[in-house]
């Protein structure tokens, strides 16, 4: 009989190490399909015209006129992210640092937002040589 008892032990941990060797289990895999962001410039950043004795910087508010504006069209109540480097503008060898102004965050109402961008040309106290500066400006939205 302790052969017998000895047999059926070695078996029950046999059969038991070889159902911990294999399990298996699944996984859900999802795709979620988005909208088309589009975007379509409706007027650019324009600083205006100062002279070459300006003794502080320009700046252009959201708000004003001159703020450069897009139309942002995507998916209903969707949020994206708007990203914009600051720079400098360019003329020749000559330069003007720019900072920019805007919301970072939009939420697409009705699928549609709008996005004003004001900025700081960064004049006073720079050596300012007459000419036009400009750069042209990256936008990046995304969404969130």
């Amino acid at each position: 009989m302790d052969g017998l008892f000895k047999v059926a032990v070695v078996s029950v941990f046999t059969f038991g190490a070889t159902n911990v060797l294999a399990v298996s289990d699944t996984f859900n895999a999802t795709l979620e399909i988005k909208q088309a962001i589009s975007m379509t410039k409706t007027s650019d950043l324009d600083f205006g015209l100062i002279t070459s004795d300006q003794a502080t910087d320009v700046v252009v508010a959201k708000s004003d006129s001159g703020a450069a504006a897009f139309t942002i069209n995507g998916g209903t109540g969707e949020v994206v992210d708007v990203a914009i480097s600051n720079t400098n503008l360019v003329n020749g060898a000559n330069t003007i640092p720019a900072e920019f102004s805007f919301d970072s965050n939009l939420t697409l109402t009705g699928g549609t937002a709008e996005l004003k961008i004001g900025g700081t040309a960064k004049t006073a106290g720079a050596t300012l040589v007459a000419g036009t500066y400009s750069a042209n400006v990256p936008v990046d939205v995304t969404y969130q």
